[in-house]
């Protein structure tokens, strides 16, 4: 119990001073921006080509917000726990009664809440734009919507165990980047790779493209943004048992990074 107490008041203390946060709304305001232009030639498009028929309209807007909200969450998650350290709030707060369970778990939870009040403003952003637009709020984005959830959970959870590595905000923000850049390089290099013909490769880029793949398929289970690429696709091949498979697997690696975080913290201990 008491440790659900110290989750509690470090929550309330990290959640309304990011809620009360310019950056937050500042990364909301630019994902609406980025989408209404999406939509823009989403709708355009419609004109000159006489398109009539969208199964599903407004998902890849969604996508678009989802991806920047990410970004914002796991730079938030990622610098977390080395700002507390940097500023020598961490060691004090660790003479009274906090765990790094307790103290993780409340930074999850502040997270996870931030993307969720995100994705509240997101659904009435959709909604309004689908009265103007008259593209359809579809049953999909509303699935599209509770599947994101999950999805900003992994984010949240990967975001944590890179800070809990760090001693310092200059090195979380670095180690992000270049961790992001590298599943970035990789994706795109297979995808490069992957437009030859097997015909046209030499034998060692008919290795180096195996090996790709490999490496690509590991990513695809480490990476978050690679469960909110699957997450999303389940929506729309409208597959139940693949919609609430994909739910198991986010649950599942947000539960893996979470722990992990909290025996990496264990064993670093709370200095810089």
């Amino acid at each position: 119990m008491r440790a659900v107490r110290v989750m509690q008041t470090l929550f309330k203390r990290d959640f309304l001073y990011s809620l009360y946060s310019f950056g937050y709304y500042v990364a909301l305001f630019a994902s609406f921006i980025v989408s209404s232009f999406i939509l823009k030639n989403f709708l355009d498009s419609i004109g000159e080509e006489d398109i009539l028929v969208s199964a599903y309209p407004l998902n890849y807007p969604l996508y678009i917000t989802l991806i920047i909200i990410s970004l914002y969450l796991v730079i938030i998650s990622g610098v977390s726990i080395s700002r507390e350290r940097e500023q020598g709030t961490l060691e004090v707060l660790f003479y009274g009664p906090v765990t790094p369970g307790s103290f993780l778990w409340g930074k999850y939870l502040k997270d996870l809440c931030l993307g969720m009040v995100a994705l509240g403003f997101t659904a009435v952003y959709f909604y309004f734009v689908s009265l103007l637009t008259n593209l359809g709020f579809t049953l999909g984005l509303v699935k599209a919507l509770i599947m994101s959830i999950f999805l900003l959970s992994c984010v949240v959870s990967f975001g944590l165990f890179v800070s809990s590595f760090t001693g310092r905000i200059r090195s979380s923000v670095l180690a992000l980047v270049a961790i992001l850049g590298a599943f970035l390089a990789i994706q795109l290099g297979y995808n490069a790779l992957l437009g030859f013909e097997k015909e046209s490769l030499s034998v060692p880029m008919l290795y180096v493209r195996q090996t790709m793949s490999y490496v690509f398929r590991g990513i695809s289970w480490v990476s978050p943004f690679a469960y909110l690429n699957r997450g999303l696709d389940s929506v729309v091949l409208e597959s139940p048992l693949l919609y609430v498979a994909n739910i198991g697997y986010a649950v599942v690696y947000s539960l893996v990074f979470m722990f992990l975080s909290v025996y990496v913290m264990g064993k670093k201990g709370v200095k810089a």
